[in-house]
C-alpha cells in the first residue's frame, strides 16, 4: 500500500447538501501505516446550528462565529488533498457537500461502508462507531470531524489488510463484477489484486456456467444414516435420566455453575412420560428452572432409543442459537448416547448456488446487487450453513437481491439439487442433515407454515416440543396472514420493465440469441405485449390503492394524524359508497393483471422449448418467470378474498399509514386453534408446549381454549427464586387513572424522575405506547442526565435492541425506556437492573381488527379475553427483573387499576408471591431506595 491516501470527514448542519452547510472538516493524509499530515478546521455555515446537531457534535454557534466560511476553507483543503484518493465512511454524503462547490470531483473515492459491507458480511452494523468497536479501533468524541477521519483511516487500514488476505479467485471476481457499477470498494480490491498478481500468482479459470463447488464446500449440516423408527417404542427408563441431573452427575460436568433443581427434575420427568406415553403436555416453568435441559435430555434419550425424531420449535433466534451453539453441543459431550442435532429453516433462508452462479455470469445492474454479491463471495467459503441469518443485509434493495438468490423456488427439489449441484446446495444439505437428525430445531413460523403447506420442508416427525409457546398463537397468525402493499406490487411489475431492461430484456437477449431470425421477431413481439400490459396495469394499481385509502379516510370522518388507522371490513363497511369505488378499482386491476400473467406464461413456455432443445442452461430465467407468475397469482387470489369473497374464518381490514399515506389491505386467520388441532393435536403422537408464562391466575384454562389443547396434561413448576425475599412490588396508590390523560402523564413523569434519581437509575421502564414513551423520555432526559444518569430510549436510539441492552448493561447509572418488544427477552443480571417500572397495564388496543374480531368470539370479551392476555403480558414484563438467585429488585406499578378496579386482582394474583406495598407517590423514591439498600 504505497500510494498516499486521504481519509476525510465532515460535520454539517443537516443531511441535505442542497440546503444544509458544513461546520467542520477533518482529514488525515497517510501512506501505508504512516500518518503524514492532518487537517482540521471549523467552518462558519452562515446560519444557526440546529440544537440537535450541537447535541450530537458539541459544536456551538459561538465556536464557529470566527471560523472561516467554506469559500475560504476549501482552497486549503484542496491543497491538502491534491490528487490523492479520498476515503470516507458513507463518502457520497461528504462529497455531496463538497462537489456542489466544485471540489474533489475527479479524485478516486473509497467508501469504507462498502468495503466493510463486503469484508465483514456478518457485522451487526456498519456505522463507523460500530465498525471501530468491532475492529478494536479507538474512537473518542465521535462526530468531531478529525476524530472520525482518524477512525476512518484506521478502519480502512484493517479492511485493506483483510482484502489482501482474500483468495486470488475472489479478488479477481470482485474486480470483474465491479467493472459494471459504481462501487465504493472497487479501488481497494483492484489494488489488492494488482499486488497479488505482481507477486506471481494467477487466478484459476472457471468454466462458464459451472457452479463453483468450493464456495459452497462448507454449507449445510452433516448428514448421517436415516432414522429407522420403532413401531412400538419402549418407554424411557427415568432412573438414568434422574442420575444425570444430580449434583456431580453428567450435566454438572459440562455446564458451569450447574445446580440440581427440583423444579427442573420434575419437568424432566413429565416430558419423559409424555414422550413415552404419547401424551400431550403443557408445562409452565418459572424463570430459573432450566427448562431447555429439562426437555432436551428426555428428548434426546427418547429419539436415540426409539429412532423417532423429536422436533424442537422456538420463537426467537436467540433461543435457537442457544440450543444449537451451547446446550446441544454440551449435551453431546455430557450424555452417553451419540445423537445428531440439526437446525432447519424455510427455503428463503438459504442461498441457491444455481441462481447465485447465474447472477455472477451476467453484468451487475445495481449497487445493491454488487454489495450482496460481494458479501456472498467473501462469506460463503467460511460459512457452515449458507443461512442468511449469518449475513447482515441492509435496506430493502439488498433484501430484494437476496430474494432473487434464495432457494425459495418451489420448483427446485432436493433430488434436482443432488443431480445438478453435486450436493453443494445449502438448503439441500440442511434438509439432508434434518432427515437424519435425532433432534431437529426449527422456528414457530416454519412449523405451522410447513404443516399447512402442500410443499413440505420438514421431514416426517411425530414428537414435538414447542418452547416459547406463549408466542405460538401470534406466530401462527403472522405466518398465515397476508398484506397487499402498493410499493411491493409496483416493484414486482417494474422489475419486468420493457424489452430494453429488466426480466423481459433477459428473455430477449438470452432466448432470442438462440432462435432463428424469424423467431426472434415473434419473441420481441411477445415481450413488447407484456411490457405494454405492464405499463397499463400500473395505472390501475395506483387507482386501486388510492381508492382503498379514501375508503379508510372516510371511515374515520376524514381525519388521520400521526398514527396509522385500521378499518375492519365488516358488512356495514362493505356497503358504503367508498367501498363500491374500491370494488370497481379492484375489478380493473384484476383484469389488468391477467394479460401480464398470461404473457409471462407464454414466455416461460418459449424458454422451456429452447431449453428442451439443449441449447443453453436457462434455469434461472425460467425460475424468475415462474416466480413472478406465482407471486402475481397469489396476490390476485388473496386480494380477491379480501375485497370480493370474504371468508368468515379470516379477519380483513384496510390500513392507512400516518398522515393518510401508504394504504394497504390485510387478512389474518380468525382462530388458530382449529389449525393447531388439525396439524398438531390430532396429527402428532406427543406435543409438549412450554414457557415461563402460559397460565393465568385461573391456570391453563385460557391458553387451552385459545390453542384447542383441550386434552393436554398440565404441569406448573415454580421458579427456584425466592420472590418473597428478593422482590418488592410498590403500587402507586395515589396516581390518577390513565383515563385522566394529561394529569396521569404529568404525575408519571414527575414520579419516574424522582424514583430514578433516588435509585441512581438501574431501571427498566416499560411502556404500552410509543407516544407516551417519547413524551416521557423528553421530560426525563434533562434532570436525569444532569445527575449523571444516562437515558436510553428505544425510539430515539438508532442502535439495535441488542446494542441498546449492551449499552445499558455497561453504564454504571442508566435508565432504559422500552415499549412492547422490551416486555420480554431482556436478560440483565445483577444490580444494573434493580428497578422495573410498569407505566400502564399492557392491554391490547381494542380497536385493532384482530383483537376486536377475536374478542367478539367471547361472551365476556373483557373478562375472558382482554384481561387474561394483558395478565400474561404483565407476567412477561415482571420476569425481566429477577434473572438469577442473587438478583434483588423493586417493581413499581404506576397504574393503580390493579387496586381500584375489580379486575385488578387478576393481575396481582398472576405474579409470583411477593411483598406488595401500596405507596403514595411522594414516598415511592425513598421506599425503593431504602429497600434496595437494605437488601443489597
Amino acid at each position: 500500500m504505497a500510494d498516499t491516501l486521504v481519509a476525510l470527514d465532515l460535520e454539517t448542519t443537516g443531511l441535505d447538501p442542497t440546503r444544509d452547510a458544513i461546520i467542520q472538516i477533518g482529514a488525515v493524509k497517510f501512506r501505508g501505516a504512516r500518518i503524514e499530515d492532518e487537517y482540521e478546521t471549523l467552518v462558519n455555515p452562515g446560519v444557526p446550528i440546529p440544537g440537535f446537531i450541537t447535541e450530537l457534535t458539541g459544536i456551538t454557534d459561538a465556536m464557529v462565529v470566527r471560523a472561516p466560511v467554506l469559500a475560504a476553507a476549501l482552497p486549503e483543503l484542496l491543497r491538502f488533498v491534491g490528487n490523492a484518493p479520498v476515503i470516507g465512511h458513507n463518502l457520497k454524503f461528504d462529497l455531496g457537500f463538497l462537489q456542489k462547490h466544485g471540489a474533489l470531483r475527479n479524485n478516486v473515492s473509497i467508501d469504507t461502508y462498502d468495503l466493510a459491507s463486503a469484508l465483514l458480511p456478518s457485522a451487526s452494523r456498519y456505522a463507523l462507531g460500530a465498525l471501530a468497536a468491532e475492529l478494536g479501533v479507538p474512537l473518542r468524541d465521535a462526530h468531531r470531524a478529525l476524530n472520525d477521519a482518524r477512525a476512518t483511516q484506521a478502519v480502512y487500514m484493517l479492511l485493506a489488510q483483510r482484502a489482501e488476505e482474500l483468495s486470488l479467485d475472489t479478488l479477481s471476481e470482485l474486480v470483474r463484477l465491479a467493472a459494471d457499477v459504481e462501487w465504493g470498494a472497487d479501488y481497494t480490491f483492484q489494488e489488492a489484486l494488482r499486488r497479488r498478481t505482481e507477486q506471481g500468482a494467477a487466478p484459476k479459470r472457471r468454466r462458464s456456467g459451472a457452479p463453483e463447488r468450493g464456495l459452497f464446500a462448507g454449507s449445510g449440516g452433516t448428514a448421517g444414516p436415516a432414522l429407522q423408527p420403532a413401531d412400538e417404542p419402549a418407554p424411557l427408563d427415568e432412573a438414568p435420566l434422574v442420575e444425570m441431573f444430580k449434583p456431580g452427575g453428567a450435566l454438572a460436568g459440562q455446564f458451569a455453575s450447574y445446580e440440581s433443581r427440583p423444579q427442573q427434575l420434575k419437568m424432566m420427568r413429565a416430558v419423559a412420560r409424555a414422550l413415552s406415553g404419547q401424551r400431550h403436555l403443557l408445562v409452565e416453568a418459572g424463570t430459573g428452572t432450566g427448562k431447555s435441559l429439562a426437555y432436551l435430555v428426555p428428548a434426546i434419550c427418547w429419539a436415540v432409543q426409539s429412532d423417532w425424531r423429536v422436533v424442537i420449535s422456538t420463537n426467537t433466534i436467540n433461543l435457537q442459537d442457544q440450543l444449537m451453539r451451547k446446550d446441544l453441543p454440551a449435551l453431546q459431550q455430557a450424555l452417553p448416547q451419540d445423537f445428531r442435532a440439526a437446525v432447519l429453516k424455510g427455503r428463503g433462508n438459504y442461498v441457491c448456488p444455481r441462481l447465485f452462479d447465474a447472477m455472477r455470469r451476467r453484468p451487475v445492474r445495481t449497487l445493491d446487487e454488487m454489495r450482496v454479491l460481494a458479501k456472498l463471495l467473501v462469506w460463503l467459503p467460511q460459512s457452515e450453513t449458507g443461512d442468511r441469518s449469518e449475513l447482515t443485509l441492509t435496506g430493502p434493495g439488498e433484501l430484494e437481491v437476496w430474494l432473487r438468490l434464495s432457494a425459495e423456488d418451489e420448483g427446485c427439489t432436493t433430488e434436482r439439487c443432488a443431480t445438478l449441484q453435486g450436493g453443494s446446495c445449502p438448503f439441500y444439505r440442511a434438509k439432508r442433515a434434518a432427515e437424519s437428525a435425532h433432534v431437529l430445531v426449527v422456528n414457530h413460523a416454519l412449523l405451522l407454515a410447513d404443516a399447512a403447506s402442500e410443499s413440505r420442508v420438514l421431514p416426517e416427525y411425530q414428537y414435538l416440543i414447542v418452547d416459547e409457546a406463549h408466542h405460538l398463537e401470534a406466530a401462527t397468525t403472522d405466518g398465515l396472514s397476508f398484506v397487499a402493499r402498493q410499493p411491493e406490487l409496483e416493484f414486482r411489475l417494474r422489475a419486468l420493465a420493457g424489452p430494453q431492461s429488466g426480466l423481459l430484456a433477459q428473455v430477449v437477449t438470452r432466448v432470442g440469441s438462440l432462435l432463428a431470425v424469424g423467431q426472434q421477431a415473434g419473441l420481441r413481439h411477445q415481450t413488447e405485449g407484456v411490457a405494454a400490459a405492464q405499463q397499463a396495469v400500473l395505472v390501475h394499481v395506483a387507482n386501486f390503492f388510492q381508492q382503498a385509502g379514501r375508503f379508510a379516510l372516510a371511515a374515520g370522518d376524514g381525519e388521520v394524524g400521526a398514527y396509522s388507522r385500521k378499518v375492519r371490513l365488516r358488512e356495514e363497511a362493505r356497503e358504503s359508497g367508498e367501498w363500491a369505488e374500491v370494488l370497481l378499482a379492484w375489478d380493473s386491476l384484476k383484469h389488468g393483471l391477467q394479460p401480464v400473467v398470461q404473457g409471462l406464461q407464454r414466455l416461460a413456455r418459449a424458454v422451456i422449448e429452447v431449453q428442451d432443445d439443449g441449447a443453453a442452461e436457462l434455469d434461472d430465467l425460467l425460475t424468475a418467470l415462474a416466480g413472478v407468475v406465482r407471486w402475481l397469482g397469489n396476490f390476485s387470489d388473496q386480494v380477491q378474498g379480501i375485497v370480493e369473497q370474504p371468508d368468515a374464518a379470516r379477519i380483513c381490514w384496510v390500513e392507512l399509514g400516518p398522515n393518510a399515506r401508504s394504504p394497504s389491505l390485510h387478512s389474518a386467520p380468525l382462530a388458530v386453534g382449529p389449525l393447531l388441532e388439525k396439524h398438531l393435536w390430532f396429527a402428532k403422537r406427543a406435543v409438549v408446549l412450554t414457557s415461563a408464562t402460559l397460565a393465568t391466575d385461573e391456570g391453563f384454562a385460557y391458553i387451552k381454549k385459545r390453542l384447542h389443547a383441550h386434552d393436554a396434561d398440565e404441569l406448573i413448576v415454580g421458579s427456584p427464586f425466592n420472590y418473597r425475599e428478593n422482590t418488592l412490588i410498590c403500587v402507586a396508590e395515589d396516581m390518577p387513572e390513565p383515563a385522566q390523560g394529561a394529569l396521569f402523564q404529568r404525575k408519571l413523569e414527575q414520579g419516574l424522575a424522582a424514583l430514578c434519581l433516588a435509585t441512581k437509575g438501574r431501571a427498566l421502564v416499560l411502556f404500552t405506547s410509543h407516544a407516551q414513551l417519547r413524551q416521557t423520555a423528553s421530560y426525563l432526559r434533562g434532570p436525569l442526565e444532569r445527575a449523571g444518569i444516562r437515558v436510553f430510549d428505544q425510539i430515539a436510539s438508532s442502535t439495535s435492541r441488542h446494542q441498546l441492552l449492551q449499552s445499558f448493561r455497561a453504564a454504571e447509572h442508566a435508565v432504559l425506556l422500552g415499549a412492547r418488544s422490551f416486555w420480554e427477552g431482556v436478560d440483565v443480571v445483577g444490580e444494573a437492573l434493580s428497578v422495573l417500572v410498569i407505566t400502564k397495564l399492557p392491554f391490547d388496543v381494542p380497536s385493532d381488527p384482530i383483537i376486536e374480531a377475536r374478542g367478539a368470539t367471547f361472551e365476556d370479551t373483557f373478562g375472558e379475553y382482554t384481561v387474561p392476555e394483558a395478565a400474561l403480558r404483565l407476567r412477561q414484563g415482571f420476569g425481566r427483573l429477577i434473572r438469577s438467585k442473587s438478583d434483588r429488585g423493586v417493581v413499581v406499578i404506576f397504574d393503580r387499576r390493579v387496586r381500584s378496579k375489580a379486575y385488578g386482582v387478576h393481575f396481582l394474583d398472576a405474579l409470583p408471591q411477593c411483598e406488595v406495598r401500596d405507596t403514595p407517590l411522594a414516598l415511592l423514591p425513598e421506599t425503593a431506595a431504602l429497600w434496595l439498600a437494605d437488601n443489597n
